[in-house]
């Protein structure tokens, strides 16, 4: 709940018992009286040394929460009283980096800022702009296959007849909004004039209309906060273009760890099983989960991680947010173009061991003759070096990112190669995908005409 009293700016503080009594009620009358702020609730976090009695804690009979450990205090707290910001009166030994984390995450996932003695943590700002249900798509890093998962979400809605429209923004991404009205028009030689021109052209929004074949806006941003924020984009005027066109749903997806500054109203997190556990469980990853409906685990493939690393995020997972549905997948690609019987060298931005994996599908599910592979599609050096290994391909087959045209197509196009570019596709080994789009979807309709 955030609001701002009539006498300042309404606030909880957490407080602890190794400070002094009196020296907690001196830092509360500074609070209200010089700093401009009105206190609302304490919360008591714990603490015996200097405090005999929680009454010892008594300030303008404000409201003290206390005894459910300092998440759940300050969750009971939020909910019932206003609060624009916590004002964070503790520290060592009851509060270190973890607990204060955990407690920052807790708050700005309602809302409320967060501020100690020389940090401030902002509540990011996401105002309601689409008149339509809309979806987020986030990622909890980069390469996590966050672009993957949204084309497959929105291919999927399109089958079932829905119509959605979705946004992008990304680090190479257009300085105007891009609108791509006419998915079908994006094939490889559009998106080689793109690259001649000056242009980059592997931009999220046009894997989407490729892929998915659906409506996708392009924006821009740079920089990502700690929980999410951009430092700049032009996503807003992409979010009015994308909510005025003929769709029923609008998808905004995300940029690496980076969430669109934009209200949504059911929101599903991409997190990959490989990336370090506390990236995405600690840290304001735990912000990012309570803010999530569904969370996909992708690259549960048993040679990159371990089941007991996998367990402990899929634990981890539920114990920061117990609604959240979780589906574990793996990748595996699909070709937009016929492969059958043809020499393929593939590019790829997945580590090597996975290439291999989709070199072998497209083998066995496609009849494609592998003669060559590269993991260094996100490396333009590495990837010069390995294209000297393609002599003997009459395909070249890659993902639409990184330098998949301006490097992989434009050797095909010099090497007079074919082109057909690769889809990477959830599937799951561990829950239903599809069961839990559709509940994505059902939330976000029951809770757009509650905003």
């Amino acid at each position: 709940m955030k609001k701002r009293t009539d006498s300042g700016i309404s606030a909880i503080a957490l407080v602890d018992g190794e400070h002094y009594p009196d020296v907690i009620r001196d830092a509360l009358r500074y609070l209200e009286e010089e700093a401009g702020y009105r206190l609302t609730a304490i919360v008591f976090l714990g603490g015996t040394e200097k405090l005999a009695d929680i009454s010892q804690l008594s300030y303008r009979d404000l409201p003290v929460y206390s005894g459910s450990g300092g998440i759940e205090d300050l969750r009971r707290a939020v909910e019932g009283n206003p609060a624009e910001v916590i004002l964070d009166l503790s520290d060592e030994p009851i509060l270190g980096y973890r607990e204060r984390f955990a407690l920052i995450s807790e708050a700005l996932s309602r809302g409320v800022s967060y501020r100690g003695g020389d940090f401030y943590f902002e509540a990011p700002s996401r105002p309601f702009i689409c008149a339509k249900p809309a979806i987020g798509v986030w990622g909890s890093g980069k390469r996590v296959g966050k672009t993957a998962v949204s084309g497959y979400l929105a291919r999927y809605l399109a089958e079932k007849g829905a119509r959605p429209c979705v946004l992008t923004m990304g680090r190479g991404g257009p300085a105007e909004p891009e609108l791509l009205a006419r998915p079908e028009q994006i094939k490889d030689p559009y998106l080689r004039r793109r690259v001649e021109q000056g242009f980059h052209a592997a931009s999220d929004h046009f894997e989407d209309a490729m892929m998915a074949n659906v409506v996708s806006v392009g924006c821009r941003r740079c920089g990502g906060g700690m929980a999410g924020e951009p430092f700049y984009s032009n996503v807003e005027k992409g979010a009015v273009i994308a909510c005025s066109q003929e769709c029923d749903v609008v998808v905004f997806e995300g940029s690496g760890a980076a969430i669109p500054p934009v209200g949504v109203d059911a929101v599903l997190l991409v997190a990959s099983a490989v990336q370090p556990l506390e990236y995405l469980l600690e840290y304001l990853g735990r912000y990012r989960l309570l803010l999530s409906d569904v969370v996909v685990v992708t690259i549960c493939e048993d040679f990159l991680v371990s089941s007991d690393k996998l367990r402990s995020v899929i634990d981890g997972i539920l114990s920061i947010n117990p609604r959240a549905k979780v589906v574990k997948t793996v990748f595996r690609p699909r070709p937009i173009g016929d492969l059958q019987g043809k020499k393929i060298f593939l590019t790829s931005t997945a580590p090597r061991e996975a290439v291999d994996v989709q070199a072998g599908h497209l083998a066995k599910e496609h009849g494609a003759v592998v003669v060559g592979v590269s993991s260094n599609l996100a490396d333009r050096e590495g990837l010069e070096k390995d294209l000297e290994g393609a002599a003997g391909a009459e395909v070249m087959a890659t993902e639409l990112k990184a330098a998949g045209v301006d490097t992989v197509s434009m050797f095909a196009e010099r090497q007079g190669k074919e082109l057909i570019y690769i889809e990477n596709i959830p599937v799951s080994v561990d829950g239903n995908l599809e069961e839990e789009i559709d509940h994505l979807v059902a939330l976000a309709r029951d809770r757009f005409p509650r905003r």
